[in-house]
């Protein structure tokens, strides 16, 4: 089967591998930024655990590392990818319950999942990575209203690049920043301030930012977040 995913955001088009890339090389900046070298990692969203090889390239070693995924097209041949590699484990996961409580890990990353997790879900898979992790964790999140909005979306339009088209009446309420007014699927109608808040009940939140413009949230395509468990 073909990896549609890879092709799409990192084999293709450079300006797009260069904008999803930046989630990596945030992660990779923040991990040297508090000195962790080496560390037990999960991550909730891992899809083929590319994570990984930006890190090691970076110097950064995983002593252990347990991925969870929900796509089940993938997942057989992700879990293969890794078999040689004792330290890693790729896990299937679509409910909070199928998160290992028994062990606990140094840092959590949990990049581009939570726009894509049912609602009612995303308070327990916080509340798992905050039951699991001891020191940081990572999140980042797509900001879908304002500028960042309008400019995806007119590039669906002009380029004929991926992603939902909303209607041009939800696109105005999300340049207007008026999110409830949007159906919620997926990427559209996610409102970035709401998760945050989320994400804020079961972490002490220490940075929440734009990955490009840092103190202009509307201005970047991602927002990255750091916190730790309550």
């Amino acid at each position: 089967m073909p990896d549609t995913y890879n092709d799409r955001l990192f084999n293709g088009n450079r300006a797009r591998r260069f904008l999803h890339e930046r989630r990596f090389w945030w992660l990779v900046d923040r991990l040297r930024r508090l000195h962790i070298a080496r560390a037990d990692i999960i991550e909730v969203g891992c899809y083929d655990a590319k994570t990984i090889s930006y890190l090691e390239r970076s110097g950064i070693a995983v002593n252990r590392y347990v991925g969870y995924e929900a796509d089940a097209d993938i997942f057989d041949r992700v879990k293969a990818q890794w078999t040689a590699r004792p330290e890693v484990a790729i896990v299937k996961s679509t409910s909070p319950s199928d998160i290992d409580r028994s062990s606990t890990f140094d840092v959590g990353i949990c990049m581009e999942t939570l726009e894509h997790l049912p609602d009612e879900l995303v308070d327990a898979y916080l509340q798992a990575l905050a039951q699991v992790v001891r020191g940081p964790v990572f999140f980042t999140i797509p900001v879908e209203r304002g500028a960042m909005l309008l400019a995806k979306q007119l590039g669906y339009r002009i380029f004929g690049m991926y992603g939902d088209r909303l209607t041009w009446h939800d696109l105005l309420n999300g340049a207007l920043s008026k999110i409830d007014k949007i159906p919620r699927h997926e990427h559209a109608g996610f409102d970035d301030r709401q998760m945050v808040n989320r994400i804020a009940r079961y972490f002490d939140v220490t940075e929440s930012a734009g990955l490009f413009v840092p103190y202009f949230t509307t201005l970047n395509f991602t927002l990255g977040i750091v916190g730790t468990a309550k």
